[in-house]
Order: C-alpha cells, then sequence, then structure tokens
C-alpha cells in the first residue's frame, strides 16, 4: 500500500506520526501525478486553496507493477470502502 496526497511531506508526517501510519506516503505537492493519472478533482482552480485535491480511490496493482483495477468516487465527502476495496482487489488479482 502507498498512499499519494498533495499534502507537504511535513503535514503528511504529522499525519503520519498521529496515526501510527506504517506504510509510505508521496508527496504530490504540484498535482502532476493526479494530472497524469487523470484523477484531479476538477472543481478547483490552481492558486484556490483546494487545489491538488485528486478524487477519492484506489489503484489495484499486480506483481509486475499493471493497474489491473481502479475503484474512485466523485466527492472527497464520500471514501472507498476498505472491506469492499480489498475483496475487489482480489477478485481482479485472481482474474488474472
Amino acid at each position: 500500500m502507498i498512499a499519494i496526497t498533495y499534502d507537504t511531506p511535513e503535514l503528511q508526517q504529522a499525519f503520519i506520526d498521529a496515526g501510527g501510519i506504517e506504510f509510505p506516503f508521496l508527496s504530490d505537492i504540484d498535482a502532476q501525478t493526479f494530472i497524469s493519472l487523470g484523477i484531479l478533482n476538477d472543481e478547483y482552480s490552481p492558486g484556490d486553496g483546494a487545489y491538488g485535491i485528486p478524487y477519492p480511490g484506489v489503484f489495484v496493482v499486480n506483481k509486475e507493477l499493471e493497474v489491473v483495477g481502479k475503484v474512485f468516487v466523485e466527492g472527497y465527502r464520500t471514501r472507498v470502502d476498505a472491506e469492499t476495496t480489498l475483496a475487489y482487489a482480489k477478485k481482479v488479482l485472481d482474474a488474472q
């Protein structure tokens, strides 16, 4: 598991420390990763305080590092359910 956020590494570290998180976080403060993946929330423009927020979701990657599935939602208030996502990931990986 890897998380990518638009937050600075310093903000990420505070969140990581507070939550005792042990998986890696990547910082995409200029939103280039989110733009290239097609998941940048287009409700915000450059210069807006919320610019850089992606649509919440998960990519499923196989051992060959190929994206074999994805689950995304449109609004930040809705999150992808962990149990459902794990079941989906197992299903698409087993179908390989």
